[in-house]
């Protein structure tokens, strides 16, 4: 329906805008006019009076110059002195028929032509003294000058000054004059604006009735069926859009609550089919809304944390679950935090299990989100395959200890040449066959000590660390391989460190392997800084190259066991990678962290974080 443009909102918003700026146009116009009165007689006072009060007081310090000039001559400069004496006779004219242009005042005319008439006897009288100076005659000049010229000088000034205090006495009068106008003008704006501010009020009130009412009634209906009251409709009779927008709205409930009888059996299925689902996924889940209120447990999440549904749906989780680790999960959704351990011990109906955390957010409908899902992942099988794995690989490392150290023996014997001469051929192989053992004797040490660090069995010195003395240790086994690759190696200790309690050698190791691995990377021409600070109550240790980098994808693997990252072009084989998840096990064992930051040609930057005083081994 068509609704008639007299009746819109349109027409009635348009009306009271135009009634209002019609009101303030007016209050503007004649606020004009009558400042415009204000500055009209402003500028009167100026034009009248100004200019003769300026021209006088000019005449006044002329006068001043003449005297100046011929007590200069009594003094002896008499070609100076008549000099000024003329430049001050041709000034004072000047500003004698400015001031004459204007003899409106009736008091001014009389003073002027006396003025003139006493100036020119003033000339006369400094001609005499003049020719007195030139014959001179300074003593009969002087006493001329006291008692002939200067009361000719003191009767200009005092005319000069009269004229001047009857024009201030007339500008005065217009000023008072102007104030009055003033007056008149501000009380004139003052009732104007308070006739405006009523009519706008008046204005205001008529749109509120007419727009703004049936607009409130509308929404507070609107929001009660968007808690649920279908059963209700809007009353409002108007004519206009708020009108047509409630009978509409009012077709629009009448349909939701047809379509709300049609839908809620399928509603209903659709969460007892979502509950059943959750209730079958043998990993623990539990499901809380934005505000961490619980939504939903399945059975295994009952029987680990040994809850029931029914007592936890709709209260917070850190009151249900009082595990701060549990807590921290789901605080972190939504960030990019790095957790300590890829999985949670927990000890359920007597037995030891592992669980992996993933946290997931359920989005909104207009953004943001309306919950989060925890599901814990059971990897005991897979944790007690890992541990069966370490005990095998430590096992076999073990049985090849003895054997290689033997092979060792043999080969360096046979490069000695105690068992008799090699030709070049042989030296070549048993070179080959040493550089090989090398790599298996390292690979076997790497084994045992990480397994030694699984198992929990290493056990690390507790005495104050030198973090100097470390990176020295570490570095200058290096020093040679830096200089011959032509790589720049730089190192900074920061001064009065947090305490440490630690064991030097093994972090000696840490700082050498990080080093030894930024070496690998770094091009000719490069460099790689050591550092550590302060970092809070913590200390931060670092290692930065200018190498190639560490790919995206590769990031968050670089410390899994045997992961080596190869590039292309690389000609010869690398590490077994065995260091860094070595390094990461022994900054565990600290309640340290280690992270790291790279960009793709730009280089990488090691970073370990290590808890100042509380750093004794765990």
């Amino acid at each position: 329906m068509r609704i008639p443009f007299l009746n819109s909102l349109r027409f009635k918003i348009g009306f009271g805008y135009i009634v209002v700026v019609l009101i303030n146009i007016a209050l503007t116009l004649w606020a004009v006019y009558n400042f415009g009165k204000i500055t009209s007689t402003f500028n009167d006072i100026l034009m009248e009076s100004y200019p003769d009060v300026v021209a006088l007081q000019q005449m006044t310090h002329l006068v001043e110059k003449h005297d100046r000039a011929l007590i200069m001559m009594l003094n002896g400069d008499v070609g100076f002195g008549r000099e000024e004496f003329r430049s001050a006779k041709d000034d004072f004219y000047q500003m004698f028929d400015r001031a004459n242009e204007k003899r409106g005042l009736p008091d001014a005319g009389p003073i002027l032509d006396n003025i003139k008439q006493t100036y020119q006897g003033y000339l006369l009288v400094a001609d005499s003294l003049y020719t007195l100076t030139v014959n001179l005659q300074y003593q009969t000049a002087k006493n001329y000058y006291g008692n002939i010229v200067r009361p000719f000088s003191q009767r200009l000034s005092d005319n000069c000054f009269w004229l001047i205090e009857i024009n201030q006495t007339k500008m005065m009068e217009n000023a008072k004059a102007t104030r009055e106008t003033s007056d008149e003008a501000t009380i004139a704006v003052l009732l104007a604006a308070i006739l405006a501010i009523a009519l706008s009020i008046i204005t205001m009130i008529q749109f509120t009735k007419r727009i703004i009412e049936p607009a409130e009634k509308l929404a507070q209906t609107v929001r009660q069926i968007g808690r649920g009251r279908l059963d209700l409709k809007i009353d409002v009779d108007t004519n206009d859009e708020v009108g047509e927008l409630s009978r509409e709205f009012n077709k629009m409930t009448e349909r939701l609550r047809q379509f709300e009888k049609l839908n809620i059996e399928n509603i209903i299925s659709e969460k007892k089919k979502s509950e059943t689902i959750v209730e079958s996924i043998s990993d623990t889940i539990i499901v809380c809304d934005s505000e961490f209120n619980i939504q939903l447990i399945n059975n295994t999440a009952e029987d680990l944390f040994k809850l029931r549904e029914e007592d936890v749906i709709g209260r917070k989780i850190h009151a249900c679950i009082p595990d701060d680790r549990i807590i921290e999960i789901f605080e972190s959704a939504g960030k990019a935090s790095i957790m300590k351990k890829p999985y949670l011990q927990f000890t359920n109906n007597g037995r030891l299990v592992y669980l992996r955390p993933r946290i997931s957010e359920i989005p909104a409908v207009h953004g943001g989100r309306s919950g989060i899902v925890l599901i814990l992942q059971d990897v005991t099988q897979f944790r007690e395959l890992d541990k069966m794995k370490s005990d095998f690989m430590a096992t076999v490392s073990h049985e090849f200890r003895t054997p290689l150290t033997s092979i060792n023996m043999s080969v360096d014997i046979l490069r000695q040449k105690v068992v008799g001469p090699l030709t070049d051929a042989q030296q070549e192989l048993l070179e080959s066959s040493k550089h090989d053992c090398d790599r298996l004797t390292k690979l076997v040490k790497e084994l045992l000590q990480l397994s030694k660090l699984e198992s929990g069995k290493f056990e690390l010195k507790r005495e104050p660390v030198d973090f100097e003395r470390i990176i020295d240790a570490a570095l200058q086994p290096l020093q040679l391989p830096f200089k011959e690759k032509g790589v720049e190696i730089q190192s900074t200790v920061e001064k009065d460190l947090p305490l440490f309690m630690g064991d030097e050698q093994q972090l000696t190791w840490v700082v050498s392997n990080l080093a030894s691995n930024a070496l690998r990377y770094t091009p000719h021409g490069g460099n790689v800084s050591v550092e550590v600070k302060k970092d809070g109550p913590n200390i931060l240790m670092q290692v930065k190259d200018t190498g190639r980098g560490i790919q995206p994808e590769h990031i968050e693997k670089i410390f899994d066991k045997f992961v080596q990252v190869k590039h292309a072009l690389d000609s010869t084989p690398g590490s077994v990678g065995l260091g860094l998840a070595i390094v990461k096990e022994i900054v565990d064992m600290y309640n340290g962290r280690i992270w790291v930051e790279s960009e793709v040609e730009k280089g990488a930057a090691f970073f370990i974080s290590l808890p100042g005083s509380e750093g004794s081994a765990s």
